[in-house]
């Protein structure tokens, strides 16, 4: 199929895709939320509604409902106990079935990953798994958007968008290939999609099958 397409790269998202970690951020995020138990409940709802988005944003979020958008020290202390308590979790954190046969099968060929994580704890994570080694290069946000990531991929790889492949597992992944013309493979990790994908399987595993088909 890679071949059938003139597939060059592959983008890899990083929660749900490669690693089973999307529990992890749920866990997080509601010990960060519980501290403020008077939003809790909408911060709660706002995480599950804008499940693709970064921390950084659903922080922010909860400053403006506290009226509290211009406290830069709160924002830094939020963002400082979420990269803790999820570095601390991302220990024991599991692979998703498949992912590293898939990524030691496609090493011929350049591999990206483009995550709503932070750069700097992506990084951490990334040596911590050993799994820098399988990519060229990594983008997290901040400071990148996913469809900047993937536009950046794209110029430094010199390919159109029909040339590349983004593995992904929510609807944020879906609408990044969709504004960047890229092809779209969904993993289903349980999150929600905006309409349901073409190509969707249960695991990298069966990814790979369909690639090898």
């Amino acid at each position: 199929m890679i071949a059938d397409l003139g597939i060059k790269v592959l983008i890899f998202d990083f929660d749900g895709v490669i690693v089973e970690s999307n529990g992890i951020k749920d866990r997080v995020f509601e010990k960060i939320f519980s501290l403020y138990p008077e939003y809790f409940e909408e911060m709660m709802i706002y995480h599950k509604d804008h499940v693709s988005e970064s921390r950084v944003k659903k922080f922010n979020h909860l400053l403006k409902i506290a009226n509290r958008e211009s406290d830069v020290e709160w924002k830094e202390s939020l963002m400082k106990d979420f990269s803790d308590f999820s570095l601390e979790l991302m220990e024991s954190v599991g692979f998703v079935a498949g992912a590293i046969d898939l990524l030691n099968a496609m090493a011929h060929m350049p591999l990206y990953l483009a995550s709503v994580t932070p750069i700097n704890d992506l990084e951490i994570i990334l040596n911590r798994l050993n799994l820098r080694t399988f990519f060229v290069d990594f983008y997290g946000c901040p400071p990148w958007t996913k469809p900047d990531a993937v536009n950046d991929i794209l110029k430094r790889e010199n390919i159109k968008p029909g040339q590349a492949i983004l593995i992904g597992d929510s609807s944020g992944d879906q609408r990044t290939a969709k504004v960047t013309g890229v092809h779209f493979i969904a993993r289903n990790s349980g999150l929600p999609f905006d309409e349901a994908p073409e190509r969707m399987f249960s695991d990298l595993k069966e990814i790979s099958q369909y690639f090898n088909a």
